[in-house]
């Protein structure tokens, strides 16, 4: 009877590993849309960005409509924007508000698209533009726009307000770069030009963390210009924003 009892648990035993095995060796051609998905979310899960991305793409591809192809937009943009692929996180999500325009999950869409945007100029190419005026800021332009567009389409959640603390990092941002030119052209005696980005940033971003120092380099470019009367005034100007 024991002998029997042994057995049976051995034969048990085995039927379970071969079911393992077999599991296990299941070619993708098989699988279902809940395994993909469930593999896909496992790698997404433990910050397996690249191996997520790939199983997100093939369920897409194989089952390209449903819950899951829902979700995995979604999932498959962020981790795209954590790979650091923020164009193809920026794809995923057009292609999501394209297709789900009154999802409940839309603020979230748009406002990782504007993180995907904003993350793009932060390049490392741009640490190695020595000529501050030649740097791309069109990205920065757009992330500008994709935080606003935030605000404006859903002014009452916490992705528009996330969105305007965005929105004054960036202002500074743009205000930084402009003053980075009026000194580059200062260095190199263009003082014209320094003025009149100087000009810029006082006009076009008043509240910004730069726009002293930019009154500062207008004065500075006046009277190197030799209009005395004019650094002058702009001298008033810092002594009464002081």
């Amino acid at each position: 009877m024991l002998k029997t009892f042994r057995l049976v648990v051995i034969l048990f035993g085995l039927v379970t590993i071969t079911g393992c095995s077999n599991l296990i060796q299941k070619p993708e051609s098989q699988w279902t849309v809940e395994e993909f998905y469930d593999r896909a979310k496992s790698e997404f899960d433990n910050g397996q960005w690249k191996s997520a991305i790939e199983f997100y793409e093939k369920l897409k591809a194989n089952f390209p409509y449903g819950d899951y192809a829902e979700q995995a937009y979604l999932e498959l943009a962020y981790a795209y924007y954590r790979y650091d692929e923020p164009l193809s996180a920026i794809r995923e999500l057009d292609e999501f508000i394209r297709l789900y325009p009154r999802h409940p999950q839309l603020p979230y869409a748009y406002f990782l698209k504007a993180l995907s945007a904003d993350s793009i100029n932060r390049s490392w190419l741009d640490r190695f533009i020595t000529d501050p005026a030649n740097r791309d800021i069109q990205s920065t332009q757009q992330a500008l726009r994709a935080y606003q567009e935030v605000i404006q389409r859903f002014p009452n959640t916490d992705y528009a307000i996330a969105a305007q603390q965005r929105l004054v990092i960036i202002t500074n941002r743009l205000a930084r770069r402009d003053l980075q030119v009026a000194q580059f052209y200062y260095e190199r005696q263009a003082y014209l030009a320094a003025a009149t980005r100087a000009q810029r940033v006082i006009e076009e971003f008043p509240n910004s963390q730069s726009s002293r120092d930019a009154l500062v380099m207008l004065r500075k470019a006046h009277q190197k210009m030799g209009l005395d009367e004019t650094a002058v005034d702009i001298q008033q100007v810092i002594e009464l924003n002081r």
